[in-house]
């Protein structure tokens, strides 16, 4: 794993400086979720903020930049629900589709394949889909859709989708439960 004591600016508040008091980063956030270095939040309007860590894509402001303050990410104003993994986000859309973004090199974002992206792309065209997880350190991801059933993808080294296999998987795959 990485080194912790790496300052990407992942604390938001425009330095690389260790705080070890609160900082005010900003106002009318209404969820947040970080990842090893980077951090997403939602605002009350629905506009989509990330910070820190850039280097997979996993901000999702279309670089592999690292950021020291909240960057707005794209135009939407619809983004209801975040998950932050080690090094990639997936993130809700109040439409019910699913969007993800970073590293990829499990298939951990969904979009059938095994490429990083530097800004959000849409997984399948499903539009119901209701929570979501990022699994933090091992690469997967799963989700819930709005029928209550359980979706997971990404790696599987140690059975973590769930799925009785460990073979990773780059598309959502449909764990049946007893």
């Amino acid at each position: 794993f990485p080194s912790h004591d790496i300052d990407f600016g992942q604390l938001g508040d425009g330095t690389y400086i260790d705080r070890d008091f609160p900082v005010k980063i900003g106002d009318n956030f209404v969820q947040i979720s970080s990842g090893y270095s980077h951090t997403l939040a939602i605002k009350k309007d629905g506009t989509l903020w990330a910070w820190g860590a850039g280097g997979y894509g996993q901000l999702g402001d279309g670089t592999n930049e690292n950021r020291n303050t909240p960057v707005r990410i794209g135009n939407g104003s619809n983004w209801v629900s975040i998950a932050a993994g080690a090094y990639h986000t997936l993130a809700l859309r109040s439409d019910g589709t699913l969007w993800a973004w970073g590293r990829n090199d499990f298939g951990q974002l969904g979009d059938g394949t095994n490429i990083n992206r530097n800004s959000p792309v849409q997984i399948g065209n499903a539009n119901n889909w209701h929570s979501l997880y990022s699994g933090i350190p091992h690469a997967h991801s799963i989700a819930i859709k709005s029928d209550g059933t359980l979706w997971a993808w990404g790696r599987n080294e140690f059975g973590e989708l769930g799925d009785g296999t460990t073979l990773n998987r780059n598309n959502p795959h449909h764990i049946v439960t007893g």
